[in-house]
């Protein structure tokens, strides 16, 4: 693999409580299949995608949650840490009242503990209007029947272990045995102050990609923007919107939310857009 990547400078670096991991990202390659997940109105959302992604017998997915609607609908937002033992932590649980309609998302299935477990980050909109956030997939339940599309996965899954150098429990790109032969993505998750698209362009350089979808969320430090008004907040929460790899470059456009419940949208300027606590980034070859 390349030499580790520098650490960029949009904002000042992160310190976060514990060691600094020499490994600031993991990638793990994977072979890659279409899935359009049917979910019907009272099923439980993390319940019923989790078991779609199992029966068709793979490692996990991510699944573009955009128009799914759902009743009870809950969900969490990035806040400062209440104990000062992290960088960061979550807000309140809002729950809004009636149906919330997903206009965009990400979710990524994953494991934890013996079982499923998913990471969804998207902009919706409920009662109180639309709002970028932190989906509480199993407190959500389906309200009208819908079929999502994914990208299903074998060889490798994100794997939810405990982090020594943030303090939080987070997706870890993990390889799975048997290993896949013939991969066409890469699974990667990423650690504080990696710049999100070097890494990806790295990663691609490592495994010979050079043109590719990206699918992703996680939480800047943070970014800017080549058509917006820069991010200067350091705890965040994104989204990517739309994201290709051309001829080895990364070109990226997300949507993030700061603890002023403040949104920005924009394509990120390469080599500003650092790592807060992680990012979860599926690179797919074309």
């Amino acid at each position: 693999m390349s030499s580790p990547l520098p650490i960029t400078r949009a904002n000042p670096p992160m310190l976060h409580p514990g060691p600094v991991n020499p490994q600031r990202f993991h990638a793990v390659p994977v072979r890659t299949h279409d899935l359009d997940i049917h979910l019907e109105a009272g099923q439980r959302v993390e319940d019923a995608i989790c078991a779609a992604v199992a029966d068709a017998g793979c490692d996990g997915a991510w699944v573009d949650m955009a128009g799914l609607h759902a009743d009870p609908y809950a969900f969490v937002m990035p806040a400062k840490s209440i104990d000062g033992t992290r960088v960061a932590w979550y807000s309140e649980t809002y729950e809004p009242a009636g149906e919330t309609r997903v206009d965009m998302g990400g979710m990524s299935v994953g494991h934890h503990g013996g079982g499923p477990f998913t990471h969804c980050h998207g902009i919706w909109t409920s009662s109180d209007g639309a709002t970028l956030g932190h989906m509480l997939a199993p407190l959500c339940t389906v309200s009208r029947s819908v079929t999502l599309t994914a990208t299903g996965f074998k060889g490798g899954r994100f794997e939810r272990l405990p982090d020594d150098e943030t303090c939080f429990d987070l997706f870890r790109a993990c390889p799975v045995v048997p290993p896949v032969q013939s991969a066409d993505a890469v699974l990667m998750t990423l650690r504080p102050n990696t710049d999100l698209c070097a890494t990806i362009e790295q990663t691609a350089r490592d495994y010979g990609i050079t043109d590719g979808q990206i699918y992703g969320l996680g939480s800047l430090n943070g970014a800017r923007f080549r058509d917006a008004p820069p991010m200067y907040s350091a705890i965040t929460e994104f989204i990517i919107n739309s994201g290709e790899l051309i001829d080895g470059r990364a070109r990226i456009t997300l949507s993030a939310v700061d603890i002023e419940k403040q949104i920005y949208s924009g394509k990120v300027q390469s080599s500003d857009a650092p790592i807060s606590i992680t990012a979860e980034i599926l690179l797919r070859s074309l």
